[in-house]
């Protein structure tokens, strides 16, 4: 791609940084990757340092075509550009697992004021569990007529 080719490097730090072998699977990266950063979240104390770490080994291993340059090349090829991409925020990795906890500049979607109507249950349906219908209607102004 570059005209030269690039050196063999140490290509086994990101698994160790997940604590898995080279021969893991995806579904094993993803499951390592949770229980780390849960663990090591910053807003849980973790040291940001470490979760930027984990982010970044799970984004390449993640991945089948940065892995397999990864694999081949180590962590140099794909700084010098091989593997594409990069520079993401290591929270988003995190928000796409657990719907939150990242930063949230300025990406979640305005929400509309809760509503509230009253619906009586009674103590047994409660505790059972029980699953009751509402119907709401709402009026809302059409946004191509203004109608």
């Amino acid at each position: 791609m570059f005209g030269r080719a690039p050196k063999k490097s140490d290509n086994t730090r990101y698994y160790e940084i997940l604590g898995v072998p080279k021969t893991a699977s995806q579904d094993d990266l993803k499951k390592a990757y949770r229980k780390a950063a849960i663990k090591n979240h910053p807003d849980k104390g973790g040291d940001p340092e470490k979760f930027k770490e984990l982010a970044q080994a799970y984004e390449v291993l993640s991945d089948p075509e940065k892995r397999e340059i990864y694999d081949q090349y180590g962590e140099d090829a794909l700084k010098e550009g091989m593997g594409g991409g990069g520079g993401h925020n290591p929270f988003d990795i995190f928000e796409s697992f657990f719907g939150g906890g990242g930063s949230s500049r300025g990406r979640r979607q305005r929400r509309g004021e809760d509503v509230v109507h009253p619906l009586k249950v009674s103590l047994e349906d409660l505790y059972n569990g029980t699953s009751k219908k509402l119907s709401l209607s709402r009026n809302v102004i059409c946004q191509k007529c203004k109608g």
